[in-house]
């Protein structure tokens, strides 16, 4: 679930999506009424232990086999519990699977559960469920559009894709406390993958799906709290779980996650004292932070990318010269100067920093400014366009954050450098969303990836041919081959270099633009223990402790 980085959390998701706002640089000012009042706040028990969280934009849903962004995932962890699970630093632990083995040839893990977990109405977790939930996400009526995360299990595209019954899938309960899942090729990053939402259980109550996950009159969870009240544009307020099975652990009886898209209301709420922890940080007001507030301001590196995908299936963007002429034209040094919060300028598609990888990057990114920007027009003229035959062409971007920042700069620098005639289109976050897979409706569109687990596959598997997140639309036999030969071999090494020259055949198609690498950025309220920065910025609820 490479997270779909969305609104203004720097998706992602969408993004695992991402999102930056327009913002002016002012000062931060306390905006009157911007706060909750008290919704979501229990009524029932004033004493209760209450940690009030900033989560950007409403979850959309709190189904795991359909939720898409960061929004969404933010609050299912704190719902349910997967085979494995992260603790507050980010590694991977045991879940309801107590351990697990996996044989020599890498292509079958063996799960032994826990006899203590169990679900919220007290029907005792079992293997059953997994490969209930497995199912769930791989069949073609659910719809999910992480889906393809799970291709790595024998015969699950197969399924998902509609031609193999699911009990085809390799995912099978030997008995409730025995999990086996059988891969097609090595996948050394599936307990990652395992600690999901994509891959958490499902127990089927017999009364259809309607509600479900949104009524919590219905809702049945595995997780550390389970859901109390949902009111979409105001909260999600979430209740310790007493049967989960550390629940003497949780220190926590109530969570409120609240979408708040402004940024710089969801500062003001802080400094109010009606968040203890927000989604993001706004980018032009970190400096004064790191002033006013630098033992609560918590900047860490995020294994996130934010890129421009381009509509390869249509004039004038099917052009390859264009493409690069375009990704030229961009000083990735002067995004950055103008974010002014730590982001790295991106001329790849994997984050530096991931384990026994060595990410490959564009081959111009060492040549001076000048002859970089020469180049670019060159390759602008060989597209068949000048200054008496101007490029038109639309930017679709979301609200929230720095994105129309972006937008703005990124245009300036096309007209500037290319002669470019730029629309920006903007959308509301859910309409954008829905915009995605229509390429009719777009040229170019700003989005963002969140990389789930310490693979370059994380990355490199959204631009697959098959892949439901590859926005351009991307297809090239040799990248899908490479990628392939990858992952059907169980050498470190070699499977780097072959993740590597994928990476490289696709910056030369261009079917992308990277811009910049994230940091994540949030503000902790003294009050709060138990936090702690990792490249995911995962920070599960039950880890949290509130003075």
């Amino acid at each position: 679930m490479a997270y779909l980085l969305p609104v203004w959390k720097d998706a992602h998701m969408n993004l695992r999506a991402i999102s930056l706002i327009a913002l002016p640089v002012i000062a931060l000012l306390t905006l009157p009424g911007c706060g909750p009042g008290g919704e979501g706040v229990s009524q029932s028990d004033t004493a209760a232990v209450i940690v009030r969280r900033g989560n950007g934009e409403d979850p959309g849903t709190l189904d795991p086999a359909r939720a898409e962004g960061v929004h969404a995932f933010n609050v299912i962890d704190d719902l349910y519990e997967g085979l494995l699970t992260r603790d507050a630093a980010g590694n991977i632990i045991a879940g309801v699977a107590e351990s697990w083995t996996v044989s020599d040839d890498g292509l079958v893990y063996r799960f032994r559960l826990r006899d203590d977990a169990r679900w919220s109405n007290g029907v005792a977790v079992g293997a059953s469920h997994f490969v209930a939930g497995i199912q769930r996400a791989l069949t073609p009526e659910t719809g999910s559009t992480y889906a393809s995360l799970l291709y790595p299990i024998e015969n699950a595209q197969a399924v998902a894709e509609g031609s193999k019954p699911v009990t085809a899938l390799g995912v099978t309960a030997e008995d409730e406390q025995s999990l086996v899942i059988r891969l097609q090729d090595p996948a050394p990053y599936l307990p990652s993958l395992l600690t999901m939402s994509i891959a958490f259980p499902f127990l089927d109550d017999g009364l259809g799906e309607q509600g479900r996950f949104s009524d919590p009159a219905r809702f049945v969870g595995n997780g550390p709290f389970l859901l109390a009240e949902w009111e979409p544009g105001s909260h999600v307020r979430l209740r310790k779980n007493p049967l989960f099975r550390e629940a003497g652990e949780v220190a926590i009886d109530e969570v409120v996650y609240y979408p708040v898209s402004e940024p710089i209301a969801e500062v003001n709420m802080y400094r109010a004292g009606e968040l203890d922890i927000t989604f993001g940080v706004p980018g032009s007001h970190v400096a004064q932070l790191r002033e006013t507030h630098a033992s609560e301001l918590r900047i860490a590196p995020y294994l996130a990318l934010y890129y421009l995908a381009f509509d390869l299936s249509e004039a004038p963007l099917d052009n390859l010269s264009l493409r690069q002429a375009l990704s030229m034209a961009i000083d990735r040094e002067a995004l950055v100067r103008l974010l002014g919060r730590g982001e790295q300028p991106a001329y790849g598609l994997v984050p530096d920093g991931l384990n026994n990888y060595s990410p490959a990057r564009l081959d111009w990114m060492s040549l001076p400014a000048v002859e970089r920007l020469a180049e670019a027009r060159a390759l602008y003229a060989a597209a068949g366009f000048s200054g008496d035959r101007a490029l038109q062409i639309t930017l679709l971007y979301d609200a929230g954050d720095f994105h129309e920042t972006i937008a703005l700069a990124v245009s300036e620098m096309w007209r500037e450098n290319l002669g470019i005639d730029v629309r920006l289109d903007k959308r509301e976050w859910q309409y954008f969303l829905a915009t995605r897979n229509d390429r009719a409706g777009w040229q170019v569109m700003r989005f963002a990836w969140t990389g789930d687990f310490d693979h370059p596959a994380t990355f490199a598997d959204i631009f697959r041919s098959t892949s439901a997140q590859n926005l351009p639309g991307y297809a090239s036999e040799r990248y899908d081959q490479l990628l392939a030969e990858a992952e059907a071999t169980v050498v470190a090494d070699e499977q780097m270099r072959l993740y590597a020259a994928a990476e490289a055949v696709l910056l030369e198609d261009a079917p992308i633009v990277p811009l910049y690498f994230y940091v994540s950025k949030h503000l902790v309220a003294p009050a709060i223990s138990g936090y702690e920065s990792n490249v995911f910025d995962r920070h599960p609820s039950r880890y949290l402790k509130k003075q």
